[in-house]
């Protein structure tokens, strides 16, 4: 559960004058959709008859169609018609690599004029923390970058507490090595006690990483449920190294990497599945898209290098394993590699399920977060009333197609119904 001060929080995050409602009991499903051509650039001009929307596979009828850019809108600069919230992942994330997000924003706020939008900063982590309020003063938002209080808040302990607990599963598997066999050579009985009392370690640390993760996605839940309450197009941009849906998968991987012959230490057997999936809902059904941006750049973390967890800072004892720079530092890499891909995985799922986009392995930060503004200031809106409407709970997959096949188009993958 989150504490109690956060619901207040992200209350005042957003705080809105109450909005005449509507209510009908004619469901509407809508669809925002980003149109580009091969090169990347918007294509404006299109109307309803150039999409065509299938909700499982049958085609559905458009009810309404419109543009952000519609005059409606336009004739009213003093309203908030777009709000982007970027949210700083301090869970899963290295301060190092904030340092060049935070750079690329800065350049960004210091040259884009906003366009009347609203931006609103936050760190999640185990809990949320507040950057900045909702604001379309860009020189404000530029200044709060260069603030130690924002520094403060990348530089938490929630990255560190997970960062050190691969350490120490290093650690602990090289003093293992110095009473038992490592390495491909281990296998049988031996040393079964201890192999017993390092897989009790082990789920302890996977427990301990499954709350951290659970609390974080609740976060995101939250915030994405605020954030749909307010009017006009909704946008979140989650800056963030990736992150597992396997709690404890990093320091399985370690000890997998000393004991490649044990089942047992393959892979951890929880799952945040569930909890990503409430947080999508929410977003999808409240039309908001979600863009990640992975802030390893072109190269991640290793377990070489001299990072956290490279197994040749220390020795292993005599098991023979070869640890410095032999075998099972390349297995470390090896498995480390695989646990990066699997961690982005995750934040491509994010952004394809919401009609976002995932930019990884790029150094060009500031690109991206132009691209995602872009994507905000042109993009149509397409609504329909699907044609098998009821509250079963299960995932219906949404197509849209454009009769110019040149053109490219990007929308959410489709939404729960009755979520």
């Amino acid at each position: 559960m989150l504490p109690p001060v956060i619901p207040a929080l992200l209350a005042a995050i957003f705080a809105q004058e109450p909005e005449a409602v509507i209510r009908t009991e004619v469901r509407q499903v809508l669809v925002p959709a980003i149109v580009t051509d091969a090169k990347g650039h918007h294509a404006t001009g299109l109307r309803a008859t150039d999409f065509t929307i299938l909700e499982d596979g049958i085609r559905q009828t458009i009810t309404s169609f419109s543009t952000d850019t519609d005059p409606a809108l336009a004739a009213a600069p003093a309203a908030h018609h777009r709000t982007y919230v970027i949210c700083f992942d301090t869970l899963h994330s290295s301060f190092a690599n904030f340092g060049r997000a935070r750079e690329a924003l800065e350049k960004l706020f210091q040259k884009d004029q906003g366009d009347n939008a609203q931006v609103v900063m936050v760190g999640l982590g185990c809990q949320l923390r507040l950057i900045q309020t909702a604001t379309s003063d860009r020189k404000l938002l530029a200044a709060r970058l260069r603030e130690k209080a924002f520094l403060d808040t990348l530089r938490g302990v929630d990255s560190e507490a997970v960062a050190n607990e691969v350490n120490n599963t290093r650690i602990r598997m090289e003093q293992y090595c110095r009473r038992c066999q490592c390495g491909v050579q281990a296998q049988g009985s031996a040393c079964n006690p201890e192999r017993q009392d390092l897989r009790q370690q082990l789920n302890a640390q996977a427990a301990r990483t499954a709350l951290l993760g659970r609390a974080f996605l609740e976060g995101l839940r939250s915030l994405t449920t605020e954030l749909g309450n307010l009017p006009g197009g909704r946008t979140l941009i989650l800056v963030s190294d990736g992150f597992s849906l396997t709690p404890g998968a990093e320091v399985f991987a370690v000890a997998a990497a000393f004991l490649p012959n044990y089942s047992e230490f393959a892979l951890a057997g929880d799952t945040l599945a569930p909890q990503l999936e409430e947080a999508l809902a929410v977003a999808v059904s409240r039309d908001i898209r979600v863009y990640a941006i992975d802030t390893r750049g072109l190269s991640s973390a290793s377990f070489s290098a001299g990072g956290i967890s490279d197994a040749s800072r220390s020795g292993a004892g005599n098991s023979g394993v070869g640890n410095r720079g032999g075998s099972t530092l390349g297995e470390l890499e090896r498995r480390q590699d695989s646990i990066a891909f699997q961690n982005g995985g995750g934040l491509a799922h994010i952004a394809a399920m919401t009609g976002g986009v995932y930019f990884h392995n790029t150094n060009d930060l500031l690109g991206d977060f132009r691209s995602v503004l872009a994507d905000g200031r042109e993009y149509y809106l397409l609504s329909y009333a699907p044609t098998r409407a009821n509250d079963d709970g299960l995932f219906r997959k949404i197509e849209v197609r454009l009769t110019n096949s040149a053109l490219r188009v990007r929308a959410k993958e489709g939404y729960w119904a009755g979520k």
